[in-house]
């Protein structure tokens, strides 16, 4: 197998996270432009390799065996003004520039309402896929649009030579990116987010420095970046989607659960209260543990292996399946 230019073979993996685990990738490569992601896209075809599509790595576990396929970092840390009649109130932003990255971009700028990003690791592209959110902000609040591409649909190869056909490029409006809690279409559909087109307003410097500073502090205060994680390992509970939705509080945003009163917030409750509940604070796994200072988080603490964190994540699940007949959906991407 001939290799093209740029790609790396037996890469760990855990040094691409934020969890700090996993095994090699057979195949890994760092992109930079639209050229050379066809151009890797078309490669793997030809070989019949899988690919994997990596951000900053902040949501995800790699398997302890690692990779088979082509791992593809996305590095378009690319940030551009709209320079029409609309005062730049619009700007396009490369899906590879890390979200500490772009909050030091609208310091710089005056961009205010993007203050609640301060403290995720991850990716602009990371952030549209899964539909981040925190501090009752979600980033579907503030995109106009994504441009996207088809990684199995070929554009029109009229006039051109195979490889030089490339694939379909697709933007997305608002709409037909159908995001929802933690949920977009190309969690569904796979295709490849390159850029977004993000709304912006002017506002105080001061007040954006000291939000953001705030943010931080919170985060700081409990612990959350002690030790490596992937954050949220599951996705919070929908009240309306279980059978306590009859103990639905809204006037009050409350819920009876086992006797208990618990707070809702925007419809929903906290997964690691439930977890909590089940006893499973603290507990460990080899080197994994779900946290003490949030029980939906779980740590890598004493070089964890992946099959550490499954053995807690299905542990979670089991145990909150028997005591609340709750179903937890995974929020992190497990790649095996």
């Amino acid at each position: 197998m001939k290799l093209i230019k740029g790609i790396k073979q037996n890469i760990s993996l855990k040094d691409y996270t934020t969890f700090k685990i996993g095994g090699k990738a057979k195949y890994f490569i760092e992109i930079k432009n639209l050229k050379e992601l066809k151009q890797v896209l078309q490669w793997a075809k030809d070989n019949h390799l899988p690919f994997f599509i990596l951000g900053n790595g902040s949501n995800v576990l790699f398997s302890d065996d690692g990779y088979r396929g082509i791992v593809i970092k996305i590095n378009n840390p690319t940030l551009k003004k709209n320079n029409q009649s609309v005062s730049w109130r619009t700007i396009l932003v490369g899906a590879g520039l890390s979200l500490g990255e772009f909050l030091q971009k609208c310091v710089r700028n005056n961009w205010v309402g993007y203050e609640w990003l301060a403290g995720i690791p991850g990716t602009i592209g990371g952030a549209i896929y899964g539909n981040a959110g925190a501090f009752g902000n979600e980033t579907k609040n503030f995109v106009k649009k994504v441009i996207a591409l088809n990684p199995k649909k070929p554009a029109s190869t009229r006039g051109a030579r195979r490889r030089e056909a490339g694939f379909q490029i697709k933007h997305y409006s608002l709409s037909q990116c159908k995001f929802g809690y933690r949920e977009s279409v190309f969690k569904k559909n796979k295709d490849i987010i390159w850029e977004a087109e993000l709304k912006v307003k002017k506002g105080k410097k001061q007040d954006i420095q000291k939000n953001i500073q705030e943010n931080w502090q919170y985060k700081i205060q409990r612990q959350m970046f002690r030790y490596p994680s992937a954050g949220s390992v599951f996705k919070n509970i929908i009240i309306k989607e279980t059978s306590y939705d009859q103990f639905y509080d809204k006037k009050n945003q409350t819920v009876k659960i086992k006797n208990q009163i618990i707070p809702v917030k925007g419809g929903k409750v906290s997964a690691g209260w439930f977890i909590e509940k089940c006893g499973l604070k603290g507990k460990i796994h080899g080197g994994a543990k779900i946290s003490d200072f949030h029980t939906n988080v779980i740590i890598n603490f004493k070089k964890a292996k992946a099959k550490n964190v499954l053995f807690l994540i299905n542990l979670m699940k089991k145990s909150v399946w028997k005591k609340f007949k709750i179903q937890l959906r995974e929020e992190i991407i497990i790649v095996r």
